[in-house]
């Protein structure tokens, strides 16, 4: 059987526009990357963090010609406006929300015809080869037209792809307990902008260079996916503690699990851990590589 093109999916889509012509210094000062580089029509991977550096919510931001959007995951929009609003009493900035959208991010490539009038292309990021965002109105013309080039990717494949990129999730490897360096951010940090929220944590961190635990990939031995979150101990040794899963999928490629989740400081690469509640489930700690 031929496999298709491209893979794609259709998901509700999330996110602000920032108007107002302070919008790029107001933005650049509540996140941790260099919103003032971007050119039109670029985009940046960024968060915005609390005072003492935790990650609130990621998001990407685009330059557009009137404004700079904000794409979120999930269910995030709502929150990340009422923060934002909160900076915004004497700035000239304004902060709206999406109305209702629709997203098809697209795997292992991308339709040869441009996106549909009225949508709007993001950029490739991670393992999605790219993003149509559009009204909800006009979705299920566009979903009609790419399934008769096309099929929709399975949930459980998708977040495979998504775990073997090392991409986190908000929600899953993201929360407001870990910093952006914990939480495999590193990307959306500029380390030459100027101040911002939370950056002066960030910074005594990088200095010391003693993160208490990092985002790491497993390579579990077989095909049964864990219960997550769970609890990781070294193999061999169920005293100890090695850190956690935290999301996990069976890869079509290779036929066996893959994770993402966080190992604590002194485990190595290359070590072998189990999964506490159940300890025949075994995998192999890798290093995440992003090109």
């Amino acid at each position: 059987m031929t496999r298709p093109p491209f893979l794609f999916r259709r998901s509700p889509a999330e996110g602000l526009d920032l108007t107002g012509k302070d919008r790029a210094s107001f933005l650049q000062g509540l996140c941790t990357n260099d919103v003032k580089a971007l050119s039109p029509g670029s985009f940046l991977w960024a968060a915005a963090l609390s005072p003492v550096g935790k990650v609130l919510f990621p998001f990407r931001v685009a330059r557009r010609e009137d404004r700079l959007s904000l794409f979120l995951s999930g269910s995030m929009a709502a929150g990340a406006a009422a923060h934002f609003r909160k900076y915004a009493v004497f700035q000239d900035a304004r902060v709206a929300e999406w109305p209702a959208m629709m997203r098809f991010d697209f795997f292992g490539g991308l339709p040869s015809d441009p996106a549909p009038e009225g949508a709007e292309l993001w950029p490739a990021f991670f393992e999605v080869a790219g993003t149509w965002t559009t009204s909800a109105a006009s979705a299920d013309a566009i979903e009609r037209s790419l399934s008769t080039l096309a099929r929709p990717i399975e949930p459980e494949e998708a977040e495979a792809l998504r775990i073997e990129a090392g991409r986190p999730e908000a929600g899953r490897e993201i929360d407001a307990t870990r910093t952006p360096d914990e939480a495999g951010l590193s990307e959306a940090i500029s380390t030459t902008k100027g101040c911002y929220v939370g950056q002066e944590i960030v910074a005594r961190l990088r200095t010391s260079g003693r993160l208490p635990r990092r985002l790491v990939r497993l390579r579990f031995d077989g095909a049964e996916t864990p219960p997550l979150p769970s609890e990781l101990h070294r193999s061999g040794d169920p005293s100890s503690s090695a850190g956690w899963v935290t999301s996990a999928a069976l890869s079509v490629r290779t036929g066996a699990v893959v994770g993402l989740g966080f190992a604590a400081r002194d485990v190595e690469d290359g070590a072998t851990v189990e999964i506490r509640s159940a300890p025949h489930l075994r995998a192999t700690i890798e290093r995440i590589e992003r090109r």
